[in-house]
């Protein structure tokens, strides 16, 4: 493993924490597909939400019936590096790369409860009322991470 790369549980999380967005990396039948995704982490689990249909939540599924993979990658903390050369162009950031088994959480107290993961990692609670409408128009899914890595990119 490269030096500024770790597989730590708390280097991850704490990196997971800190992204804003994730990137999904998806496949259907159309072919490979990349979607930004709102999400959150909690106990080895990464939290996202989606509406009903539509090709993200699609693929999803045929992950989660397939016993298939998904992979994800977030980053944090980007800033631009100069140099006199362009080989010390670049930027600094710290990211991480993972993949896991796609889970829908069908139970409406488990949906519920993964988006007050969400909620409290955007707005610092999850004391929020809910719009009825818009929860029976969302699922909640649930990677369990099968592995992760993050890079520290600091210099």
């Amino acid at each position: 493993m490269r030096k500024d790369v770790t597989s730590d549980a708390v280097v991850v999380a704490e990196v997971l924490h800190s992204a804003k967005y994730a990137s999904l990396a998806l496949t259907d039948a159309e072919g490979p597909y990349c979607v930004p995704v709102n999400f959150a982490f909690k106990d080895g689990l990464l939290y996202l939400h989606s509406a009903k249909k539509g090709r993200k939540i699609e693929a999803l599924r045929q992950a989660a019936q397939s016993g298939g993979s998904v992979a994800f990658c977030a980053a944090t903390d980007l800033a631009p590096k100069t140099g006199e050369k362009a080989c010390q162009w670049g930027y600094t950031f710290r990211s991480v790369l993972g993949a896991g088994r796609v889970r829908v959480l069908d139970d409406p107290a488990q949906a519920l409860a993964g988006l007050g993961v969400i909620m409290t990692k955007y707005a610092g609670s999850d004391d929020f009322p809910y719009d009825e409408k818009i929860l029976a128009a969302t699922l909640v899914v649930v990677i369990e991470l099968d592995w992760a890595t993050a890079r520290l990119k600091l210099e």
